[in-house]
């Protein structure tokens, strides 16, 4: 690592102030900003490599609160099909064929699509044979968290496949996540994280909520869970436990600012009521709502929830379930869709949806006090964003960060620099192969779907 300095670009801080610093400038040493200012203030830096950022944004790396790496090889066979089939149906089969290989390129796959498209730091809400994740994320240079799916129990309406690697019971599921967040927790100087998981509620007994909640309060980490994805969950939950998702949750004692709930399209104003004061974490998926049609947008509470303080971030979820890890899609999706479904043209701006994959990310992973921002003393993972395109001009003062929003897109990513190291420069990526890669990927997807217990046919014909 060594010094670097950003110069003359437009940098977008997402300070405490939310400066915007017109012929700004970041200068980086190792893998810590140590300044940020105008470009005639840090003059004097001696950098040995410098980026002149003329005609581009500088800005926090964004921050993807929600991506399967495992089921990047699965783009395409979740099209078109509800939450139940997709999982039960399509998405379980297709894990019960991969191995270390194949998971290994799904993860590497999936970190050059993030790099290319500006998002810095990931959190994964669990597969399995996950060392093959952490295995892409140190190769790559990514930041991220990981973790292990865990579920305990199933039902003859919501079946796991036999050879599902997370088909376990409560003592073996405990086991293998410790052993995941003892291995991989702090690696690669604090760069990659793990914490614990639990997959859906139909497949997680009381005993595991339980046990996954006194583990992660011992070690001071996450929980992430899928929940209240949809109707048909939540009314699952209630017809057996009498209550919907969080309030069974809330009445298990296990609430808290650790718990890191995902999708979270089907709550009651009580919940939202609960979620604040236990101070849980949130994050809004609007891709796979709209791919999968959870209804996150039409009987959704996140502008509730955004307007209680609760924090919330977002992510993109899977190219089995969004098709799209382009974070600026998300914000697109984030700041469009809520006012479409309440006739509020104002409900979400485009400033918040920034936050919302940023700061507000940070604060959801608990690590806004190194990322999230672009601030002295914070971790160097930052983006450089070419403006000058068709897609962004004209540009004003008051329209920065809303074509940001509105009129940007992963493409216009030119540099990536995480945790100090350039890993993408001139759209070009350092730190992989990328053609060996795709071919790679391609061949690996195309085995697995050969092997598939079902087949999906192209709606035209191709010759």
């Amino acid at each position: 690592m060594a010094k670097i300095l950003i110069k003359n670009g437009t940098v977008i801080t997402m300070d405490p102030r939310r400066r915007i610093i017109k012929d700004g400038a970041v200068a980086i040493e190792n893998d810590r900003i140590v300044d940020v200012g105008r470009t005639d203030a840090l003059k004097n830096f001696q950098a040995e490599k410098v980026f002149d950022a003329t005609d581009r944004i500088v800005m926090p790396g964004l921050i993807d609160a929600h991506c399967h790496h495992v089921q990047m090889l699965a783009r395409g066979i979740g099209d078109d099909v509800d939450l139940i089939a997709w999982c039960y149906e399509r998405i379980y089969p297709y894990e019960v064929l991969l191995d270390d290989e194949s998971t290994y390129l799904s993860a590497l796959l999936c970190c050059l699509e993030m790099i290319r498209t500006g998002t810095t730091c990931v959190c994964d809400p669990g597969g399995y044979r996950m060392d093959n994740v952490g295995r892409a994320l140190v190769e790559t240079g990514m930041r991220g968290i990981i973790t292990w799916a865990g579920m305990d129990q199933w039902s003859d309406d919501r079946p796991l496949p036999d050879g599902l690697p997370g088909k376990l019971g409560t003592a073996e599921t405990l086991k293998v996540e410790e052993k995941l967040v003892k291995d991989w927790n702090g690696r690669e100087g604090g760069r990659i994280r793990a914490c614990y998981g639990l997959r859906v509620e139909p497949n997680v007994s009381d005993a595991l909520y339980r046990g996954i909640n006194d583990l992660a309060k011992r070690d001071g980490v996450m929980v992430e869970m899928h929940a209240a994805v949809n109707v048909d969950q939540v009314e699952w939950v209630r017809k057996r436990t009498g209550q919907t998702v969080i309030e069974h949750m809330n009445s298990l004692g296990i609430l808290g600012p650790h718990w890191y709930l995902i999708h979270m399209a089907v709550l009651t104003d009580k919940e939202v009521r609960m979620l604040k004061d236990n101070d849980c974490k949130v994050i809004h998926v609007p891709g796979a709502t709209l791919h999968g049609a959870y209804g996150s947008a039409k009987v959704g509470k996140f502008p509730e929830l955004i307007d209680m303080g609760v924090t919330v971030a977002l992510g993109c979820d899977s190219s089995a379930a969004n098709n799209s890890l382009d974070m600026f899609r998300a914000m697109y999706e984030a700041a469009t869709v809520h006012k479409e479904a309440r006739l509020v043209a104002d409900l979400i701006v485009p400033e918040k949806a920034l936050e919302m994959a940023t700061i507000d990310g940070a604060r959801a992973v608990h690590w806004d006090h190194e990322i999230g921002s672009l601030e002295k003393g914070k971790k160097a993972d930052i983006i450089i964003v070419e403006a000058r395109r068709s897609n962004w001009i004209p540009m004003h003062d008051f329209s920065i960060v809303p074509n940001l929003v509105y009129s940007g897109e992963g493409a216009d990513v030119e540099t990536s620099i995480i945790d100090g190291k350039v890993v993408m420069e001139n759209r070009k990526i350092l730190t992989a192969n990328v053609d060996r890669t795709l071919s790679r990927a391609q061949e690996a997807a195309s085995t697995i779907v050969s092997r598939l217990p079902y087949r999906i046919k192209p709606r035209w014909p191709v010759e």
